[in-house]
């Protein structure tokens, strides 16, 4: 008969090899979160970015024809003569078909104004109107707005 000798075997037992994978998945149930955490806010952060552009864009698109603000923010400003952008922006939140939020209105004492937004990782803001006591654009939510008025998170 054939005498197993363990001893002198090299490998992992079982309760080593647990106890790693248990490490492993602590590791990770910390990492993953914050992973996601920091992905919403460099999402935001080029959302920030590209919003203050489409703001430039705008006044620009504004000054060269006629005091007019556009009525659709990717084909009117893509299309401008002269262009003023060379492609349409994408929302990473997906706020409107894939492009940023846009309205624009008249206010008879502060003029003409226009809203851009996108509605943030948690897609909530959805409450954006003009204060026509305060000329100020008002919004709630976690996304982020710009305007050619003032414009206050309530």
């Amino acid at each position: 008969m054939k005498k197993w000798n363990v001893s002198n075997e090299k490998g992992f037992t079982l309760v080593e090899l647990v106890i790693v994978m248990a490490v492993i998945a602590v590791i990770l149930s910390v990492v993953i979160p914050n992973l996601r955490g920091m992905q919403a806010e460099s999402q935001l952060t080029k959302a920030e970015g590209e919003l203050n552009t489409l703001k430039t864009a705008i006044t620009s698109y504004w000054r060269n024809n006629s005091n007019a603000y556009p009525t659709n923010i990717v084909a009117d400003l893509v299309n401008a003569s002269p262009q003023i952008i060379p492609a349409s922006l994408q929302d990473p939140f997906n706020t409107a078909s894939g492009t940023y939020g846009y309205e624009s209105g008249n206010d008879t004492d502060f003029g003409d104004y226009f809203v851009v937004y996108t509605k943030g990782p948690k897609a909530d803001t959805t409450t954006i109107s003009w204060d026509g006591t305060n000329n100020r654009i008002t919004y709630t939510g976690g996304g982020r707005v710009v305007s050619n008025a003032p414009v206050v998170k309530n």
